[in-house]
């Protein structure tokens, strides 16, 4: 013999449905929100290190121009390039040129 319950079957009130929407929608946006930071963050750690690495390597082009800067200045290239290219002496004494008094000018 079967007992028959008289209980009806609970069905969900629309209220109860609509709280499991309402976080279901926060749990979706909290994550959402989480996927955007990572993104962003891993992006800009991206960039961050591109720059770094273009600061380096201007900073060794800058040393390395310095370098040639220092090398073009220096004084045994110069004496040199007077010598062969420009056939000056060492000897000042020599090279020494005297201008006659008229030629300077009389203003006084």
């Amino acid at each position: 013999m079967a007992i028959k319950n008289n209980i009806p079957p609970k069905i969900p009130s629309r209220k109860s449905s609509f709280r499991w929407l309402v976080i279901i929608s926060i749990i979706f946006c909290e994550l959402l929100v989480y996927t955007w930071i990572r993104t962003e963050s891993t992006q800009t750690i991206l960039r961050v290190s591109k720059g770094q690495e273009a600061f380096v390597k201007k900073a060794s082009y800058h040393k390395a121009l310095s370098v040639e800067r220092d090398r073009l200045k220096s004084d045994d290239r110069i004496t040199r390039i007077a010598k062969t290219r420009l056939n000056l002496l060492t000897d000042t004494a020599n090279q020494t040129i005297y201008l006659p008094i008229s030629l300077l000018g009389e203003d006084g």
